[in-house]
């Protein structure tokens, strides 16, 4: 993700913590064979899906069927999804094997199942070896590690990433790994559309903090002044309590008492 897509993200958490934006589902990209951008809350029956346009507009993807490639076939009718389909590709063990590979190739990230008697099964974690000698490593039914006959080191020889870390670095820079190589350039690509959305959020979030700034200072400015007017007010009439009345109202009731007692007494 480059900097200006993270830092319009984080501006749109803090318009939504202070009521400017109301809170949208996620949406997550996919992309074409012909690289259109789509997007989509998630790839479910029922679920909206969009397409980016030429203008980097957001609008609604029309009829038809598209393949996410190494992933899924879709079917899309009136703007939502109506049929997912998951790719697979059949390929064999080393041993006559049958085995089901998600997407088109073999690749990391995809699933892998073990198929006998019709059934898949999510392969064991271990290294297969297929029929071509292609060596393949799963982890959770999933391939974490591929190794082509071609890519499979002879002794003596190493790895092209072990080439890598051999090699002498320049004079004064550190060390960057390929990842990191790859995430400096992405974040060295400013795309103009993103950053005029950010500069464009950036200002209408300065704009509202300021107008939410001047209404809390019309409030205290209220509260203030109400309160100096109470504090001008005069005090009301002192609460009195006069133990003689009290004792008074206490002799009258026993006295009624008394009587009572003696009027039940006489009969």
């Amino acid at each position: 993700m480059s900097n200006s897509t993270s830092a319009i993200g984080e501006i749109k958490k803090l318009m939504v913590q202070f009521g400017f934006l109301t809170a949208e589902p996620t949406l997550l990209d996919f992309k074409l064979e012909d690289n259109t951008i789509l997007q989509a809350e998630a790839l479910t029956v029922g679920k909206d899906i969009f397409k980016i346009n030429e203008a980097f507009e957001r609008v609604s993807l029309e009829n038809g069927t598209y393949v996410i490639p190494n992933d899924f076939e879709l079917e899309v009718v009136d703007g939502k999804i109506a049929v997912v389909k998951e790719i697979f590709i059949d390929a064999k063990l080393k041993d006559g094997t049958d085995v089901s590979i998600s997407g088109k190739g073999v690749e990391v990230g995809n699933k892998i199942y073990v198929v006998k008697d019709g059934v898949p099964t999510p392969a064991a974690d271990d290294t297969h070896i297929l029929e071509d000698g292609t060596q393949v490593t799963t982890k959770d039914g999933q391939i974490v590690a591929v190794e082509t006959p071609a890519e499979q080191a002879q002794p003596g020889e190493g790895s092209p990433a072990e080439e890598a870390a051999e090699s002498p670095a320049e004079e004064g820079a550190e060390p960057v790994s390929p990842v990191d190589k790859e995430t400096v350039a992405k974040d060295k690509e400013m795309n103009p559309q993103a950053m005029s959305e950010m500069y464009d959020m950036l200002k209408e979030f300065v704009v509202k903090c300021g107008q939410k700034m001047s209404e809390m200072e019309g409030q205290y400015n209220s509260l203030q002044n109400e309160f100096n007017a109470f504090k001008k007010e005069p005090a009301g009439k002192a609460i009195t309590y006069n133990k003689t009345d009290y004792n008074k109202e206490v002799e009258d009731v026993l006295e009624l008492r008394l009587k009572a007692l003696n009027s039940l007494k006489n009969k």
